[in-house]
């Protein structure tokens, strides 16, 4: 049996496997340490990194949700304000159209005193002739020039 060679490379290869087991098993166990170790680094940096985009998407969506609220804003004041314009406007035609229509009854009223003064001047006018005609018919040359001077007078100062 020790001189068998199978017997030495049995006990060669058992006192090779317990003086190669501890370095090996050491070696082995470092490494699978190692890859443990960066898996959880990995895990936590994975994790670190699912917290960061949940929070920026929230802070996202409550940006979002912010500028949504604002816009609705603003579309309201436009609103109020495109309504106050308006009302502005219509005060402001109304003004205009009534400073035209007292304009107009201005113009109206002139025109009415033209046209009455033009009236009394003509019934004026054809007073004087239709007594110039009647006097003369009637009366002499001489009498007739004393009444028309003193009619004319006379309605000289009736009109002033």
């Amino acid at each position: 049996m020790f001189y068998d060679p199978t017997f030495w490379v049995a006990v060669s290869f058992v006192v090779f496997i317990a003086l190669v087991y501890k370095p090996v098993g050491n070696l082995i166990v470092d490494a699978l340490d190692k890859r443990s170790l960066r898996i959880k680094n990995e895990l936590g940096e994975a994790l670190r990194l699912k917290e960061e985009a949940q929070a920026l998407l929230a802070s996202y969506q409550r940006k979002q949700k912010e500028m949504a609220e604002e816009a609705e804003s603003i579309v309201a004041e436009a609103e109020a304000e495109a309504k106050r314009i308006a009302k502005e406007a219509e005060k402001e035609l109304d003004i205009t159209l009534n400073k035209r229509v007292e304009m107009a009854m201005q113009k109206i009223a002139a025109y009415e005193a033209s046209i009455v003064q033009q009236v009394k001047d003509n019934s004026v006018d054809i007073a004087i002739s239709t007594v110039r005609a009647i006097v003369m018919d009637t009366l002499n040359k001489e009498a007739s020039e004393e009444l028309i001077g003193h009619a004319i007078s006379g309605i000289g100062k009736k009109l002033h």
